[in-house]
């Protein structure tokens, strides 16, 4: 953030133009914006507005996010969360990026993780990168408003990693997040949301995680069980399916889980 301003400080003068459309971004609150959204406020003609989004852009004062899609450059790190979720709609904050916002891991995520309902790609932003996943319709929700953002309720950020390990870091990161984040997880809705994602697999390594690391010895568990995988299910998706078999999760448990790391 010190470097966006201090490249915001050290551009050519701005010019009269460019002084009024940056006073109506501020005046206005203004995230992300375009032609559009100035044109009703400043009734200017759209190539006036075009000609000074492009000077202010090539100054570097704004940042142009996609086609017709510009933030003011100071601003893109405090609002970065608020900029990926308007740019990607529908979206919401997830996995390691949502996991770590609710301080359920030490690590600093730079990449800004969101989920959507449509295939979009990469998006880079000078030194910050929003990577976009594709779910589908069904397996979209779960998410809240918080500030100016939409990010994944907690329950749904430990369930979309564990679907997506590769998302978080992988199993003992992951293993250290559904520790941290236990005692501050909705256990009703934790299930609720689980047997909405329809995915058995995922209920038998919720399952078999919930049982090894000893986080719940009732209800949670004799339910995942009565929806497990009838057919055998690797722990980590990312590594061999070979290893010692755990007949009551139909778990293939072909990766280690180093407890002493995470106690």
């Amino acid at each position: 953030m010190e470097k966006s301003k201090q490249l915001y400080k050290n551009y050519i003068s701005i010019s009269q133009n460019e002084a009024l459309l940056l006073s109506l971004v501020k005046t206005q609150g203004l995230t992300v914006f375009g032609v559009k959204e100035l044109r009703s406020l400043s009734n200017w003609q759209t190539t006036r507005l075009h000609n000074t989004l492009f000077s202010l852009t090539a100054k570097q004062v704004l940042t142009r996010i996609k086609r017709n899609a510009y933030a003011l450059t100071e601003q893109l790190y405090e609002n970065i969360f608020e900029i990926a979720t308007i740019v990607v709609i529908p979206s919401y904050i997830s996995f390691w990026t949502a996991l770590s916002y609710y301080g359920f891991t030490e690590q600093q995520i730079q990449t800004i993780q969101v989920v959507s309902t449509r295939q979009t790609k990469t998006l880079r932003l000078n030194s910050h990168t929003i990577e976009i996943t594709t779910f589908q319709p069904r397996e979209f929700y779960g998410y809240t408003r918080i500030n100016r953002f939409v990010i994944a309720e907690k329950e749904k950020a430990v369930i979309d990693s564990l679907f997506q390990l590769e998302k978080c870091g992988g199993l003992n990161e992951y293993v250290k997040c559904l520790k941290n984040a236990w005692a501050e997880l909705r256990k009703k809705t934790f299930l609720q949301y689980l047997k909405t994602f329809r995915n058995r697999s995922l209920l038998s390594r919720m399952g078999y995680l919930i049982e090894h690391l000893e986080l719940d010895k009732g209800h949670i568990l004799e339910t995942l069980e009565q929806d497990k995988s009838m057919s055998p299910v690797k722990l980590n998706p990312q590594k061999p399916g070979t290893g010692r078999y755990d007949k009551k999760w139909n778990v293939v448990v072909n990766d280690r889980i180093i407890l002493e790391d995470i106690r």
